[in-house]
C-alpha cells in the first residue's frame, strides 16, 4: 500500500507541474480508494495495530496480544531506528550507487523521479519495519532500482541490439 501511495502522489504532482496544472482526479480517486480498502480490510478482519505489530516484531513478543498493552515512546522507536539504521548501509550503498547512475546517464525527469521513488520507498519501508538483519525485504526495490538503471542504459546506448558481426 505504501508503494502505492507514494506512486499516486509522485504522478500526481509530475502530472500536475509538467503536463497542463490541471487536477487530476482519477488519481486522488484512486489513492482515496487504496485507503478505503485498506482500512476496509483491517477493520473487517480485526488486524491489530501498527504499533501492536511493531511491538511484537522488535521490542517483546506478547503471548496473547490483547492480555498486554503496547507500550513503547516516541524515543524508543527513534532510538531503536537508528541502532539498525547502522546495519543498513549495504542496501543503501547499493541504492545510492544505483540512483547516482541512473542520474548520470538518464536525463529524462520521469526516469530520475522514478528511481527517487524506489530509493525513498527503501527508507518508508524501513521505517515502518526497520528489521535491518533481513535485507531480503528490501531487495525488491534494489531489484527496481536496478532495472530502472537498465532500462537507462539501454535508452543511452540505442536498446543494447545485438547485430550480426559481418
Amino acid at each position: 500500500m505504501l508503494f502505492a501511495m507514494s506512486y499516486l502522489f509522485v504522478a500526481f504532482v509530475f502530472k500536475y507541474f509538467n503536463e497542463n496544472k490541471q487536477i487530476n482526479y482519477s488519481l486522488i480517486l484512486q489513492g482515496f480508494s487504496i485507503a478505503v480498502i485498506y482500512i476496509a480490510i483491517i477493520k473487517y478482519y480485526n488486524y491489530p495495530g501498527w504499533k501492536d505489530l511493531f511491538y511484537d516484531s522488535f521490542f517483546y513478543r506478547r503471548p496473547i496480544i490483547s492480555a498486554e498493552k503496547a507500550d513503547f515512546t516516541f524515543q524508543k522507536y527513534f532510538d531503536f531506528l537508528l541502532f539498525k539504521l547502522i546495519n543498513f548501509k549495504k542496501i543503501t550503498l547499493s541504492s545510492l550507487i544505483l540512483v547516482g547512475l541512473t542520474f548520470y546517464f538518464s536525463k529524462d525527469w520521469w526516469i530520475r523521479i522514478l528511481s527517487l521513488l524506489f530509493f525513498a520507498n527503501i527508507y518508508i519501508k524501513f521505517v515502518f519495519f526497520p528489521d535491518s538483519a533481513n535485507l531480503r525485504f528490501f531487495l525488491g526495490f534494489v531489484l527496481l532500482l536496478f532495472i530502472v538503471f537498465l532500462y537507462t542504459l539501454s535508452k543511452k546506448y540505442n536498446g543494447f541490439q545485438l547485430r550480426k558481426n559481418a
